[in-house]
């Protein structure tokens, strides 16, 4: 094998490594294993001093990326940033086996209550700073939602990337850089996360094709 290769193949396996490291989606890191195994694989070409310095070098790249997700900024970046809210917000605790998780739900005036679910309910205060503390993800049908989750006059409260885009399109909820919930993760950390749909690429490639042509025949 070349060197040329070898580096080549290396800068590839660490690549999707750091791909796994930011992953959002369903997979996490798993997609990213045959990767890393990879590229032990390739150590085997190397010195024993770069034996030795790229894993290190690698575990440098990947432990700021793989720290406490919701709280990265790296992955969000835009932790810690004022949120403007429109007044009349409630904050709804619902049982958890409805939401998943334990934070009251922020919802808009008007917006709809699942009132059998709900434990109590209270107004936000108008006016209130709206400080982005943390961000999680769930997996509804294996896509990645965004759930920012809110510090707001000392409580932490949640909604859906749902609820998030909706609060931005009727400007119940703003942000001076942001406008879905989709840019709550960085751009790039996001194409490194969109590596890990590697298996799924020839499907996605085909069907890409397949459209194509059809628009041709039309």
């Amino acid at each position: 094998m070349t060197k040329k290769k070898l580096y080549l193949k290396l800068a590839v396996c660490i690549t999707f490594i750091l791909g796994g490291a930011v992953n959002q989606g369903f997979s996490w890191f798993f997609l990213a294993i045959p990767f890393a195994i990879a590229f032990l694989f390739l150590l085997k070409h190397f010195s024993l001093k770069l034996k030795i310095a790229l894993p290190i070098f690698v575990a440098v790249l990947v432990y700021p990326l793989t720290w406490q997700h919701e709280k990265n900024k790296i992955i969000y970046p835009y932790l810690g940033d004022q949120f403007t809210a429109s007044c009349g917000w409630q904050a709804v605790q619902y049982s958890r086996d409805f939401t998943g998780y334990s934070y009251e739900t922020l919802v808009p005036k008007g917006g709809k209550i699942y009132d059998y679910y709900v434990i109590s309910k209270r107004p936000v205060p108008c006016g209130s700073d709206w400080t982005l503390t943390r961000v999680f993800v769930k997996h509804p049908d294996l896509s990645t939602l965004y759930y920012p989750v809110f510090s707001i006059g000392g409580s932490e409260m949640a909604m859906s990337g749902y609820e998030l885009n909706e609060a931005f399109a009727s400007k119940k909820l703003k942000h001076d850089q942001i406008d879905t919930s989709y840019e709550l993760q960085s751009e790039w950390t996001k194409s490194l996360s969109n590596l890990m749909m590697w298996p799924v690429a020839p499907i996605m490639i085909l069907n890409q094709l397949r459209a194509f042509f059809h628009f041709l025949n039309n």
